[in-house]
């Protein structure tokens, strides 16, 4: 009796073990972080996830999957169910993205920020976002036609390589080493101008200060010469004024003339001669009136008999 209720209380005991570790994992296991629930739309498949999926935002786990499957409304959608930490700031901007997990071959799901400089709107529970291809889906769905442009450029090299076209190249390949064999000859023959170059060049930029100064000095003579220019328009002009004078006082003189002694025949005399004998003539009627002031009044008396006339012994004799 005393053996049954010691296997009895054991039984007990190792019962109340059992449970005591159920509830202790349960405990330990129960996750009691706060949750909000998105869904993320695939219009394209989702290979390799799972439940339990971690969800990463940037790189931080903050989640994990909860359900796949098709949309009920479209079947070409497959809706993933996400929970995700309450604190994770999912904005509107929000998108998705497949990446790997190492070598396993399973995915997660990598949430990005589309405009990671703008201001941040959080999602509301139950926003739907997009699932975006990654660099290899994209690059998955262009194989067919990367494929294609690689037969075709195979098939373009195949017949730019054909017995005629290498024939070809050969030719050509042998002329490039014939003129590469020339230009190295023509380089070996400019050489000795090349060396020469500096000097000419020295030279040449002596002719051309030199030249410089040959055009200094001629820009000095132009001045001078312009200067020069100058005065002999002053002296014409002065010889024009000179030549006016000139022609006035010839019209003066023969005015004078034609006053003095009325109009005449033209005369091949210079005009200066006519002036002197108008002068003397001028002299000889003041040295008269002089000798004979009466004379503006009762005339010129008579000249004095001279040598030889009848009455010059008696006028010698007053």
């Amino acid at each position: 009796m005393e053996n049954k209720a010691h296997a009895l209380a054991a039984g007990l005991f190792l019962l109340l073990l059992g449970l005591m570790l159920a509830a202790s994992v349960a405990w330990f296991q129960g996750d009691r972080t706060e949750r909000v629930r998105y869904t993320v739309v695939a219009r394209s498949g989702v290979p390799g996830l799972n439940l339990k999926a971690p969800v990463k935002l940037r790189g931080v786990e903050v989640g994990y999957v909860e359900t796949i499957g098709f949309d009920p409304a479209d079947p070409r959608q497959i809706l993933v169910g996400i929970a995700v930490d309450a604190a994770a700031p999912v904005s509107t901007q929000t998108y998705a993205q497949l990446g790997l997990q190492g070598v396993t071959g399973l995915s997660f799901v990598g949430l990005e920020e589309a405009d990671t400089k703008g201001t941040l709107q959080r999602a509301t529970p139950g926003t739907r976002l997009a699932l975006r291809p990654t660099l290899l889906d994209r690059l998955a769905e262009s194989g067919p036609g990367l494929i294609a442009g690689f037969a075709e450029t195979a098939n373009r090299l195949n017949a730019l390589l054909s017995d005629d076209n290498r024939a070809q190249l050969g030719k050509t390949l042998a002329e490039l080493q014939q003129a590469a064999g020339d230009t190295s000859k023509l380089m070996a023959a400019l050489q000795p101008g090349a060396r020469e170059l500096p000097a000419l060049l020295k030279d040449a930029d002596t002719t051309a200060q030199r030249a410089q100064a040959a055009l200094i000095r001629i820009e000095a003579l132009a001045a001078d010469g312009q200067l020069l220019a100058q005065d002999l328009k002053a002296r014409t002009k002065a010889l024009d004024q000179l030549e006016a004078a000139a022609a006035q006082v010839q019209a003066t003189s023969r005015n004078l003339e034609l006053a003095l002694v009325g109009d005449a025949p033209p005369r091949t005399r210079p005009v200066l001669a006519d002036v002197s004998a108008a002068s003397r003539s001028i002299e000889r009627a003041a040295n008269d009136l002089g000798d004979q002031p009466q004379s503006l009044l009762f005339g010129r008396s008579a000249r004095p008999p001279g040598p030889g006339e009848a009455g010059f012994a008696e006028r010698l004799k007053k």
